[in-house]
């Protein structure tokens, strides 16, 4: 047992942990920062620039100065003179006229009209109407005309030169054609559903 007065109170000592340490310097630098900025930003306001001065003046103008009146200059008038003018005398223009020529006139002969005779005797091509032998005919193949091979001695009297042709139907469609302007020989097949010739002397059979 101790006899005598207590002992003092302990104070508090400073703590010596590093991460409050840490936070109250981060806390003083904050400090310090917005302290600086504040005071920079009240030094960098410029001053306010003083009101601009106007200055009128005004001009007093006098009274404008009498002028002179002008007086008009009077015009002389000249008389025209009339310039005498020169008939020129006109010179008839020659007008060449060129001899009309005779322009020479080819008459086309005239084409008959394909006309078809009855049905031939013995297998022979039908002839055409007495008075016109060489007229267009269309022969159908197996009526008027029979297959086989036919001879003509050329173009009819009148003609330069002669037609015929081999159809496949009586509507024209053609199979084998041909102008002779002489001899001629032809052979009609039996598929061949027409024949037909004109300006031609009479086909015979070979």
């Amino acid at each position: 047992m101790m006899y005598g007065p207590p002992p003092p109170p302990e104070y508090p000592r400073a703590t010596s942990s590093p991460t409050i340490i840490l936070l109250v310097s981060g806390l003083a630098a904050l400090l310090g920062f917005l302290l600086g900025v504040f005071v920079g930003f009240g030094a960098s306001t410029p001053a306010q620039a003083p009101p601009a001065k106007i200055t009128v003046t005004t001009e007093v103008t006098g009274a404008p100065e009498p002028t002179a009146p002008t007086q008009p200059v009077p015009s002389q008038e000249v008389p025209s003179q009339p310039v005498p003018s020169q008939p020129v005398p006109s010179q008839p223009v020659p007008s060449e006229s060129e001899p009309s020529q005779p322009v020479p006139s080819q008459s086309v002969p005239s084409q008959p009209v394909p006309s078809q005779s009855g049905p031939a005797q013995g297998g022979g091509v039908s002839t055409a109407p007495a008075g016109n032998p060489a007229s267009l005919r269309t022969l159908v193949v197996g009526r008027d005309i029979q297959p086989g091979t036919y001879r003509t001695s050329g173009p009819a009297g009148g003609f330069s030169m002669c037609y015929w042709a081999r159809l496949r139907s009586t509507d024209g469609d053609v199979i084998a054609t041909g102008m002779p302007t002489g001899a001629a020989t032809v052979t009609v097949e039996t598929t061949d559903k027409a024949f037909q010739t004109g300006g031609c002397a009479e086909w015979t059979a070979s």
